[in-house]
């Protein structure tokens, strides 16, 4: 049987003052994986996900204690530099400066506890021009760059549904925390760690900019490397969706048995890989169309007969329903006691063999680990705690 010290950051504790998306992306990870996490919340609205997207704060906020204190009150500010004094790491993501209004900045931080770990995430950084600029997801994206790369033949450059800046951001917090802790467990001391949503980005869209590095020199969209004939999406005779993977050789082989049209195959203008890029418009047309004339499920079999990397285009249904995905494990269930019923989660995606991630406990309430906290924790007095609640702090 599985323990609790089999976690890989049992005795991390992390302090989490952060809200919407790339924060508690970050400390949902590392929660995951045994770390203790403290979110600390505004008294009253708490993490804006809790009303305004309700389903993000229920997929990215389990394994977390909740504390909900006025942080512009002295002693809600007390009480987040005691909890610091406790813990390890300390992630925020306010927008540059207001940590240093609000009395809680790295400087501060440090002064009462030298070691600490503190991570600021930010849209652009907390220095140069933009750095007060307010933002979301796709202003960092269009900054990076990554606006400009196309997805599909035939389409113009379009925004992924999923938050990409936000999310990248999010696991480059977690590695620098984790590399951080490495370092702090060796030496004794802590860091400054300044993640940029933008700066994120950016370095996963240097994976499409290969030949502007090089050559410095603008091509076509159109012309990038990934946008094939064979790699894009296509609708089949019920109107659903299959996706085409189909880069190398021996997959051109068999796509062309799969269809049916191995004749494609002596045809001078797909005889190469470069010859299929250069005439990928006219190829992409012949696809399209013996694409309609049988539904997903005959073209999937038939393709899959000939080890070509095709698959279904699932909704969300269809996902959740995914016998791969179901197979490992990736769809589970935790009963949420103020909604009086079950709700799916996605758990951590990594299988480690010595020390597995856990879904341990539901998204918390609001506040709902306050007097937890302060009693266990910080070891508040019972006459203290009475004061603060008169005061009006949480």
């Amino acid at each position: 049987m599985m323990t609790m010290d089999k976690e890989a950051l049992i005795g991390l504790r992390i302090l989490d003052l952060t809200r919407l998306l790339p924060g508690p992306y970050c400390t949902l990870l590392l929660g995951d994986l045994g770390a203790e996490i403290i979110k600390v919340e505004e008294k009253g609205r708490g993490d804006y996900t809790r009303d305004m997207l309700r389903g993000i704060y229920y997929a990215v906020n389990r394994n977390k204690k909740s504390i909900s204190v006025d942080l512009k009150l002295e002693e809600g500010r007390q009480i987040v530099l005691d909890l610091a004094k406790q813990c390890d790491v300390l992630v925020e993501g306010f927008r540059p400066g207001v940590v240093n209004r609000l009395g809680i900045d790295y400087e501060t931080i440090k002064a009462v506890n030298p070691k600490i770990i503190y991570c600021s995430i930010s849209g652009y950084g907390q220095d140069g021009p933009y750095k007060l600029e307010p933002g979301h997801d796709l202003n960092y994206l269009s900054v990076a760059g990554a606006m400009s790369i196309p997805g599909q033949m035939g389409y113009p450059p379009m925004r992924s549904g999923l938050p990409v800046a936000d999310l990248s951001s999010s696991m480059f917090a977690a590695v620098s925390i984790l590399a951080a802790v490495v370092y702090q467990r060796s030496t004794g001391k802590g860091q400054y760690i300044d993640v940029s949503m933008t700066d994120s980005v950016f370095s996963w869209a240097s994976t499409r900019f290969g030949d502007y590095m090089i050559e410095r020199e603008l091509i076509d969209p159109e012309k990038m490397e990934h946008i094939l004939a064979t790699n894009d999406i296509f609708e089949t005779k019920d109107g659903k969706k299959i996706a085409l993977g189909v880069l190398e050789e021996h997959f051109w082989i068999g796509l062309c048995k799969g269809i049916s049209r191995e004749d494609l195959l002596q045809d001078n203008r797909f005889l190469t890989n470069e010859l299929r890029k250069q005439n990928k418009e006219i190829l992409h047309e012949i696809l399209k169309e013996i694409f309609k004339t049988k539904t997903r499920e005959e073209w999937l079999r038939l393709l899959k007969e000939q080890k070509a990397p095709a698959s279904s285009v699932n909704n969300v249904e269809e996902a959740f329903s995914d016998q791969q995905l179901n197979y490992r494990g990736m769809i589970q269930k935790i009963f949420v006691s103020s909604l009086n019923k079950d709700i799916l989660q996605v758990p951590y995606p990594v299988k480690l063999s010595e020390t597995p991630a856990k879904i341990k406990s539901a998204p918390p309430e609001l506040g709902e680990h306050t007097d937890m906290i302060l009693r266990y924790i910080l070891n508040y007095s019972e006459e203290k705690i009475n004061k603060l609640k008169e005061s009006c702090v949480f």
